[in-house]
C-alpha cells in the first residue's frame, strides 16, 4: 500500500505546482516571477511526468505479498493470444497487459510463468520497436534469474521502468500512453477478480477506491495525445469506467481532538477518504472486465 500513498502524494504535489504556475500566468503583471518561456518549459516537464503518477503493475500487486489472496492462473491473458495482435494499438495495449501479468506471476513467485511472460514481453517489444530496452545487461539478468521472489520482482520492476524511460527518451508519448493504460487496466482487472466477496473497508477495496485519483490522471495523460486516432479510441473505451470512478463519494475523517488549555479543544488534522460501495465495486468489476476482454480478444 505504501507505493500507492507515495503516488497520491506526488499527484498532490503536481496539482499544487500546476496551480501555482497557473496563478502566475493569469495576471497581467510583466514582473511575474517566471517568464513565459520558463513557465512553458516547467509545464511541459510536469506534463511529461504524468505517467509516473500511474502505479506500475508491480506497485499495485505489492500488497499480495503481505495478504492472503490466492494465485489464480485464469485471470491472466494467455501468452498464446499474442499471435492475435496485428495492429500497433492492440500490440501496445497488450504489451502493457502482459507486463502486468508478469508482475502478477512474479508477486506469487511463479518462476516458470515469469519466464514465459518475460519472453512474451520481449517478443512483443521487438514488434513494437522497443527491443533496444532489452540490452545485454537486462537479458543477462533475465537468463540468469534465480528461483527467488526478490529477484523475480526486481527484474520485473526494472524491466518495466526501463521501458518507460526508453519511450520517454524516444519521445514516443502515444506508445507510452497505450502501454501504461494496458498495464493499469490489467492490474485492476486482476485485483477485482481476486476478491470473491465485497468487504466494506477492506484494504483491497480501499486500494481500488483510491484509483479514482489515478483514473483522473490517466485520462488526463491520454487526453494530451487525443489527436491520435488510437488514443481517442482508447479514451472512448474508458469513458464508462471513468464515470464509475467519478461517482465515488468522499467521507470526511475527523482529526484528533487536542487539549489547548482551560478545557478548550482543537481538532488537528483530518482528511477525506474515497468510498466505494458494493454496487460501485460490482459495476467496476463488470466494466473493467468488458474493457479488458475487448483488448485481449482483439474484438
Amino acid at each position: 500500500m505504501d507505493s500507492l500513498f507515495k503516488i497520491i502524494k506526488t499527484l498532490l504535489f503536481v496539482v499544487l505546482t500546476i496551480g501555482f504556475v497557473s496563478c502566475g500566468q493569469n495576471g497581467n503583471n510583466s514582473d511575474d516571477i517566471f517568464d513565459d518561456d520558463l513557465d512553458q518549459e516547467f509545464i511541459t516537464e510536469v506534463e511529461s511526468q504524468t505517467y509516473y503518477l500511474i502505479p506500475s503493475p508491480e506497485g499495485l500487486f505489492s500488497f499480495i505479498r503481505d495478504g492472503d489472496l490466492k494465485y489464480m492462473k485464469d485471470v491472466l491473458n494467455p501468452t498464446a493470444n499474442m499471435d492475435k495482435y496485428i495492429d500497433t494499438r492492440t500490440k501496445e495495449l497488450n504489451f502493457g497487459i502482459y507486463s502486468a501479468d508478469l508482475a502478477y506471476v512474479s508477486s506469487f513467485n511463479k518462476y516458470q510463468e515469469s519466464v514465459d511472460y518475460l519472453n512474451t514481453v520481449r517478443t512483443l517489444s521487438d514488434e513494437i520497436g522497443i527491443s533496444a530496452v532489452f540490452d545485454e545487461n537486462l537479458i543477462g539478468r533475465i537468463d540468469n534469474i534465480i528461483d527467488d521472489q526478490d529477484s523475480l520482482l526486481k527484474v520485473t520492476s526494472d524491466s518495466y521502468f526501463s521501458i518507460v524511460r526508453y519511450l520517454e527518451s524516444s519521445n514516443r508519448k502515444k506508445s507510452l500512453a497505450l502501454i501504461v493504460t494496458g498495464g493499469w487496466i490489467e492490474s485492476i482487472y486482476v485485483v477485482t477478480n481476486l476478491i470473491d466477496v465485497y468487504k466494506e473497508g477492506s484494504d483491497v477495496v480501499q486500494l481500488l477506491a483510491d484509483q479514482k485519483l489515478v483514473v483522473s490522471n490517466l485520462m488526463s495523460y491520454l487526453d494530451q495525445n487525443k489527436s491520435d486516432d488510437n488514443i481517442q479510441r482508447t479514451i472512448n473505451d474508458l469513458k464508462n469506467l471513468q464515470k464509475i470512478y467519478e461517482s465515488l463519494g468522499l467521507e470526511k475523517i475527523e482529526g484528533e481532538k487536542v487539549e489547548k488549555g482551560d478545557s478548550e479543544k482543537i481538532i488537528v488534522g483530518g482528511s477525506n477518504k474515497i468510498i466505494m460501495t458494493e454496487e460501485q465495486f460490482n459495476a467496476l468489476k463488470a466494466e473493467i472486465a468488458k474493457v479488458r476482454n475487448k483488448i485481449t480478444k482483439n474484438s
